[in-house]
């Protein structure tokens, strides 16, 4: 869902992640201003795009009803600037089943950004492999990155920023598994069962 506001909201990034307004459902928020550097003169407000996910109970939600959500959870996140500015035009966008689902051992499966069998044929997506570490929007933009670096003859990571670092308790947390799945695979971490196997 796209809006279109009357006036420039104060967002801290250009691309938000968030959840816990709907039971089951994340959403990310990007400020498309300062995402493709909106000059006034362009548009004088500011342009918000809302992405829901698993979204499947608000599809059935008029474009009005969709709109004045985005625009309710904006005001909420944002604040003062953005519950003073007003809704000039929106879009609103569905797309049911749209999510990728990957499995384990998917990855394997994924094409590199650059074909095998054609020479100048370029691959860009989250289904795309990547040795980024970034997830959906941001993996499908950090490939788009990677095909135009190869297509200009330039290293594949030339201009893109590197993911920080885990956490500590993330670190930790994938060690716990790693050493988990080598003890119960004795020695061999592939033979363990993966963790979706307990969910089935």
């Amino acid at each position: 869902t796209r809006l279109y506001l009357s006036k420039k909201i104060d967002t801290l990034y250009s691309a938000n992640a968030c959840w816990g307004f709907d039971e089951g459902i994340g959403m990310t928020f990007f400020d498309i201003t300062k995402l493709h550097d909106i000059t006034d003169e362009q548009f004088s407000g500011s342009i918000i795009e809302v992405d829901y996910y698993h979204a499947a109970s608000l599809i059935v939600m008029s474009d009005d009803d969709i709109v004045k959500k985005a625009k309710k959870d904006i005001d909420t996140m944002v604040g003062k600037t953005s519950i003073e500015a007003e809704v000039v035009d929106a879009a609103v966008v569905r797309l049911p089943n749209a999510v990728n689902w990957y499995s384990p051992g998917s990855y394997a499966n994924m094409p590199d950004a650059q074909s095998e069998a054609i020479d100048n044929a370029y691959f860009v997506g989250d289904l795309v492999r990547s040795r980024h570490g970034s997830w959906s929007q941001e993996k499908a933009f950090v490939t788009g990155l990677e095909a135009g670096n190869l297509i200009l003859g330039k290293e594949i990571h030339e201009g893109i920023i590197p993911l920080s670092p885990d956490e500590f308790h993330v670190a930790a947390g994938r060690r716990a598994i790693a050493a988990s799945k080598s003890i119960i695979g004795q020695g061999e971490p592939s033979r363990s069962p993966s963790l979706v196997d307990f969910f089935w």
